[in-house]
């Protein structure tokens, strides 16, 4: 399964509830055959023509925290990102009859087909967003709203030339968008939590007059016991940091053992 497809698919279900009995609806590419009038029921193109991030899926932090009924982290949530999905839709009736004049056959289908368009307008104005139970796949896992909307086209985003390149003469049509959400998959790979931290002291030589200890240091026999006075060369404290985990290995407590 994937977005694309689970958007196509949702669609299909939204456009069976608004159309009326027997429309057909069809994915592929507009050909030029399809302007030649045959019998048969009409059908609703829409083709997907644009892909875009959707703005609303800047959230003020990246990520979000997973944790069980016990309080633990059990994972990292990616932000839910939203893609805007741009159909051109078209309408193609079927032959209007028998025995009319050519203009009046292509007037009356003209008719049918921004009929069925304007079924569509009035759809996306009575809901903005698909229901429930339209919904398949990934779309209907996420648990979050589809929206639906129908509008025109954006500067520097426009379907004139789309028609001299499929063949076709140009023909009335609307710009269906679904903004669809997208999961990002859980974030589970995570380093064990720190469980307690240990502090310890150690004394090191520092470098005197003449090398690590200093030549009068050797000569001068053992050094005095007691902390060395403040300031004094030879010796410094440092302070050492580790971090350690615990085991995961139950130990037994005292009077348990076998």
């Amino acid at each position: 399964m994937s977005t694309l497809r689970d958007a196509d698919l949702s669609l299909a279900n939204w456009l069976e509830s608004v159309l009326p009995p027997g429309t057909g609806v069809r994915f592929d590419t507009p050909r030029a055959d399809w302007e030649r009038p045959v019998s048969g029921a009409p059908f609703v193109s829409l083709f997907l023509g644009d892909v875009r991030r959707d703005g609303q899926d800047l959230p003020p932090s990246g990520w979000s925290e997973v944790r069980d009924a016990d309080g633990r982290l059990v994972g990292r949530q990616p932000a839910v990102r939203h893609y805007r999905i741009s159909y051109t839709v078209t309408v193609w009736a079927g032959a209007a009859g028998t025995g009319q004049e050519a203009s009046e056959e292509a007037s009356l289908r003209a008719i049918e087909e921004h009929d069925l368009l304007g079924l569509l307008i009035d759809a996306c104005t009575n809901t903005d967003t698909l229901a429930d139970d339209h919904l398949t796949g990934a779309l209907a896992e996420a648990g979050l709203p589809s929206f639906v909307r129908c509008g025109g086209d954006e500067p520097g985003r426009s379907t004139q030339g789309l028609w001299p390149g499929l063949g076709i003469a140009p023909r009335a049509h609307l710009v269906l968008e679904l903004v669809a959400p997208v999961v990002p998959p859980m974030v589970t790979d995570l380093a064990p939590p720190a469980r307690g931290i240990v502090l310890g002291a150690a004394r090191l030589p520092v470098p005197g007059p003449t090398g690590p200890t200093g030549e009068a240091a050797a000569t001068a026999g053992p050094a005095p016991a007691g902390p060395a006075p403040a300031g004094a060369a030879g010796t410094v404290r440092r302070w050492e940091r580790r971090t350690v985990t615990e085991s995961r290995r139950a130990t037994p407590r005292p009077g348990n053992e076998p």
